[in-house]
């Protein structure tokens, strides 16, 4: 189940082995959803929405519960948004799980970032909706 969540709190002390310390940009233009299984948060999506454009700040699925869909899952409901024409992220270059994934969703490589973490490049990828 996919619900939207208010509360960066939540998401922060659910995470928390994700990131030791984890602190995303929230402000009015940005959504969370989370994805739930029995009762359990397994996943997040946070992304902005500045007019027409979107851009999916992290996305994360607990270890245990990669390869079932719910990253596309969280995507695609992300995508409902009437309002967005066009959705960009920054992905290391050699996360070649979450690149496929963003392929298959119809993601482009448009650019590299060099050293965008922490040294290590990040692929550019845009997907235009409309």
């Amino acid at each position: 189940m996919i619900e939207e969540i208010k509360d960066i709190k939540l998401i922060e002390n659910l995470f928390k082995k994700y990131k030791e310390k984890y602190n995303p940009i929230i402000n009015d233009y940005t959504f969370i959803l989370s994805y739930k299984e029995n009762n359990k948060y397994v996943g997040f999506i946070i992304y902005q929405v500045l007019y027409e454009k979107a851009e999916i700040i992290d996305i994360f699925v607990l270890d245990e519960y990669r390869n079932r869909g719910i990253g596309k899952a969280l995507i695609n409901k992300m995508l409902e948004n009437k309002e967005i024409e066009s959705v960009t992220l920054e992905v290391k270059n050699d996360n070649k799980l979450a690149i496929m994934l963003y392929n298959s969703l119809g993601f482009k490589e448009v650019s590299i970032r060099k050293g965008y973490y922490n040294g290590v490049d990040a692929l550019l990828m845009l997907k235009e909706v409309k």
